[in-house]
């Protein structure tokens, strides 16, 4: 998942920035790998992301981060927005749009 900023983010609040991006889902969603989210810009770090309905609201996506503490990775899971099941893998979601934001900061 490679997000996109939107115009004027990221914009600090406090010690920490807050960010506002787009991003596509994958072409091949896979249950065990997650969809792994790659940061916005270079040195940039994500503490939380906040779950997001698509723009369809077909699907609802949540953020699993790789620990506890600061500067984990993270993992997006594609859940289903009528039962709240995982995605099936292989599902194509490369045609919705999903507008995602939480906080981070520059290593």
């Amino acid at each position: 998942m490679n997000l996109t900023l939107l115009k004027g983010y990221p914009d600090r609040v406090g010690k920490r920035n807050i960010f506002c991006a787009s991003t596509v889902g994958p072409t091949s969603y896979n249950t065990t790998t997650k969809d792994v989210v790659a940061t916005p810009a270079f040195q940039f770090y994500l503490d939380a992301i906040f779950p997001a309905m698509t723009v369809s609201g077909t699907y609802l996506v949540t953020f699993v981060p790789s620990a506890g503490g600061a500067r984990p990775t993270w993992k997006a899971v594609w859940w289903t927005a009528s039962g709240m099941t995982e995605v099936a893998n292989t599902t194509n979601l490369s045609a919705e749009t999903v507008q995602i934001g939480g906080f981070g900061g520059f290593y």
